[in-house]
């Protein structure tokens, strides 16, 4: 406090020479200005977990499905529309379509495992996309979105689309899975 009495009064917790508690730091650094100078040493950057004290956590069960499911419903749909883009060429084609659709399962079923930190999620995408390409070639006689015949590169393409799709969620699984094991032995 002030000695004189005539000045502003300092509160006790702000008294020179006071200890405070780590908590109490903490949140003087959340909430000081973007422009201040921090008391303890660099600041972290904002959302890094680390500096956030959660790193070891990770989302619920719940959460975790849901975020899969939801991802996987909607990269699988696009994906499944996707795949049978074809360029062709004299006497030749190229499916271009089945190896873009091919990346975006790999990458949203990596995403989703790597997020959730759960290795199951990283499969759920394209086990959803699976689910939607079947739908869409045998639930309905003649589909136009997934063709399922030799006989033309469209057909081979949707044949193959089944086989990308378990590529996608294996490799996804395993990247996931490697990316895991590292992060915990850190």
């Amino acid at each position: 406090m002030n000695e004189s009495g005539t000045g502003p009064r300092t509160p006790p917790w702000a008294e020179p020479g006071r200890a405070r508690s780590p908590e109490h730091d903490a949140a003087a650094q959340r909430t000081a200005p973007p422009d201040a100078a921090p008391e303890d040493g660099p600041r972290a950057a904002p959302g890094d977990p680390v500096a956030m004290g959660d790193a070891d956590e990770r989302p619920g069960t719940a959460s975790s499905a849901l975020t899969a499911v939801l991802t996987g419903v909607l990269v699988g749909a696009v994906a499944t529309a996707m795949h049978g883009n074809i360029w062709y060429g004299d006497g030749w084609w190229l499916p271009w379509g089945l190896v873009f659709s091919g990346l975006l399962l790999l990458s949203a079923g990596v995403w989703c495992g790597t997020s959730t930190r759960r290795v199951w999620a990283a499969a759920v995408p394209g086990l959803m996309g699976y689910a939607i390409a079947w739908a869409a070639a045998y639930l309905r006689q003649g589909s136009a979105l997934v063709a399922t015949s030799w006989s033309a590169p469209i057909g081979v393409v949707g044949i193959l689309w089944f086989v990308v799709i378990f590529v996608a969620v294996m490799a996804a699984v395993i990247v996931t899975g490697r990316w895991l094991v590292r992060r915990r032995a850190r």
